[in-house]
């Protein structure tokens, strides 16, 4: 267990270690919510590269991140 400061923007840093066991790495995006016991439950949430195609089998996952940037910052989408 370890105790982490709490910033006036209400902002915390999550330890290395706990990074590492759950696989969170910068730019991730993590669930935080609380559960019916009132403790903070911090997930790893699933990138877009992971769900791409879960409704779609066979839909060409290599490079879909970089193709819907490119159509978002062209005004396609």
């Amino acid at each position: 267990m370890r105790v982490v400061k709490v910033t006036r923007k209400r902002q915390i840093t999550l330890p290395k270690e706990v990074c590492d066991k759950l696989g969170i790495t910068s730019g991730d995006y993590v669930k935080v919510y609380v559960d019916k016991d009132d403790r903070v439950v911090i997930e790893k949430a699933l990138g877009i590269d992971e769900l791409a195609g879960f409704l779609n089998p066979g839909y060409p996952l290599k490079g879909l991140t970089e193709k819907l940037d490119r159509e978002r910052k062209s005004g396609e989408r």
